[in-house]
């Protein structure tokens, strides 16, 4: 398998009995879940870096690839390090903490942690991509202006096919409707600076998830 960049491979790192399952973006790769896994290994945790289907490859892959697949990934994943330690947390960013959410409803977990969750997403165009698939094939990436520390961490397709766009958000609208379920701590992280999610969408899944013990914590400086 070819990938595109060498961070775009998934990683495992072998701590103690509590394990985290971290599930990276729509369009991005392991690569932007590299830096927090490495700090959860330095402080004892085992880690699983995973690789969506159709993802940190090439973008033909990820077109063949759909919701199911993203979801079984993750799925197969979660239940491997289930059966390596006694306790495992849920932590996934933007697509991938809806993912998290969507697992933690079926799933006996110690805790799911979602960092920008799109629920609500800006570009109201995406919301049409059941159409604009019929028009466009591609969807080209604004290029960011990113810090040279962490510019191999920021990887991904650049990028997105529209044809894609609806299998994001059938998960989002799964997980909307499986969050009573999720009983289990939930953390939830947002920043108020997000271009791609809207900031309320952080307040909708605080007000929406079961669980009676659940924090929300807004970010000022971040971006998604």
């Amino acid at each position: 398998m070819s990938y595109i960049h060498e961070h775009a491979r998934p990683f495992y790192y072998k701590g103690n009995n509590i394990g985290c399952l971290l599930i990276h973006g729509f369009t991005g790769c392991p690569a932007e879940m590299r830096l927090l896994g490495d700090y959860l290994r330095d402080i004892g945790y085992t880690v699983k870096g995973i690789k969506l289907e159709g993802h940190g490859t090439s973008i033909a892959d990820m077109e063949y690839s759909t919701w199911k697949d993203w979801m079984y990934s993750a799925e197969r994943a979660l239940i491997d390090l289930q059966n390596k330690c006694d306790k495992v947390f849920l932590i996934g960013l933007s697509m991938g903490a809806m993912i998290a959410l969507n697992l933690g409803s079926m799933y006996d977990v110690k805790g799911v942690i979602s960092l920008s969750a799109p629920i609500k997403i800006t570009n109201k165009k995406v919301y049409f991509s059941s159409v604009l698939k019929f028009f466009t094939k591609y969807i080209e990436k604004q290029n960011k202006e990113i810090d040279s520390e962490i510019a191999e961490y920021c990887i991904g397709y650049d990028m997105t096919p529209v044809s894609s766009i609806p299998h994001l958000l059938k998960l989002i609208r799964m997980a909307k409707r499986r969050l009573k379920k999720i009983t289990c701590p939930a953390l939830i992280i947002q920043s108020k600076n997000d271009n791609t999610v809207r900031y309320e969408s952080a307040e909708i899944l605080h007000k929406r998830i079961g669980s009676s013990f659940k924090k929300l914590v807004y970010l000022k400086k971040s971006s998604h």
